[in-house]
């Protein structure tokens, strides 16, 4: 049966139309994965419930890898995460990720509202529409193989921690850029970013008398970086030319949160899962 069609524009404009107006989604399939805390009492279980990583609630990215005809990436480990209020919920956990990044948008969320700028007392959000790679092959002779676009959630001080994170790749890469692909950003070689190596590192954060233990995010960076470290990682053309499309169709997501003010209680909510687990500080940054 052939596949039923219409204008893609006469398409958007009336999907646009049954949209609550109480938020903006992205108008193609894409997993949220927020910045997860370790927890010491995991240290028998290891992975990222321990050394800290990413997760992603397994519902979510059960339904896209049917909806899309993809596999779950390698390395993603199914478990089950207790939510603050006692419930459970099944997701996937990886210590990191090997992304490329497409666009970013941040805001500050105070007493159920966002604002586009700091405001005291409120707490970063940052979410970062990526491209995904999934690492394959024997070390020595890794592959990326290219995956699909994912959004990376955070807040608090781990907002801090991707942006210094991405911050970090583009300088750390910027003079072997300049020779091997000048006019060629950083974002177009995919990073890892998430928690690695065989020390669980942990760091209280906050103000003295209120603060609490995060396992930050970082960017892997070798202590010298070869010409051959960043060709490998290297998105290529096609996937370079995904990401622009992507980029454009995410233009009214990328520029929703530079309102002066939004009633986002429920808005602020939607897509951040991190909300209902341990993830994450609860500390204003």
């Amino acid at each position: 049966m052939d596949p039923i069609t219409i204008d893609s524009e006469l398409a958007k404009k009336l999907e646009g139309g049954m949209r609550s107006g109480e938020a903006i989604e992205l108008p193609f399939p894409v997993v949220y994965v927020w910045a997860l805390n370790g927890q010491a009492g995991y240290k028998s279980q290891g992975g990222a419930l321990y050394y800290g990583g990413w997760a992603a609630k397994a519902e979510d990215a059960n339904a896209l890898a049917q909806t899309t005809g993809v596999n779950i990436p390698a390395g993603w480990n199914p478990v089950v995460i207790a939510s603050r209020d006692g419930s459970e919920f099944e997701a996937y956990t990886t210590r990191y990720l090997f992304v490329a990044p497409i666009g970013k948008r941040e805001s500050w969320l105070l007493d159920g509202k966002r604002y586009p700028a700091y405001i005291e007392g409120g707490r970063r959000h940052l979410q970062a529409l990526c491209y995904l790679a999934e690492q394959l092959g024997e070390k020595g002779s890794f592959t990326y193989e290219p995956w699909g676009p994912v959004v990376l959630t955070a807040k608090g001080y781990q907002a801090r921690n991707m942006l210094d994170a991405f911050a970090r790749w583009n300088k750390a890469t910027a003079s072997i850029r300049y020779k091997i692909a000048p006019g060629v950003p950083a974002w177009c070689f995919y990073l890892l970013v998430g928690t690695y190596g065989r020390e669980r590192l942990a760091i209280n954060v906050g103000k003295p008398g209120a603060q609490s233990p995060i396992t930050p995010i970082s960017v892997y960076v070798a202590d010298k970086l070869k010409e051959d470290d960043i060709s490998g990682l290297f998105v290529g053309s096609k996937v370079a030319v995904e990401m622009s499309n992507y980029q454009d169709q995410a233009a009214e997501w990328l520029g929703a949160w530079k309102q002066p003010i939004v009633d986002g209680a429920q808005e602020a909510e939607q897509f951040a899962p991190e909300n209902a687990a341990p993830a994450e500080d609860d500390i204003p940054f």
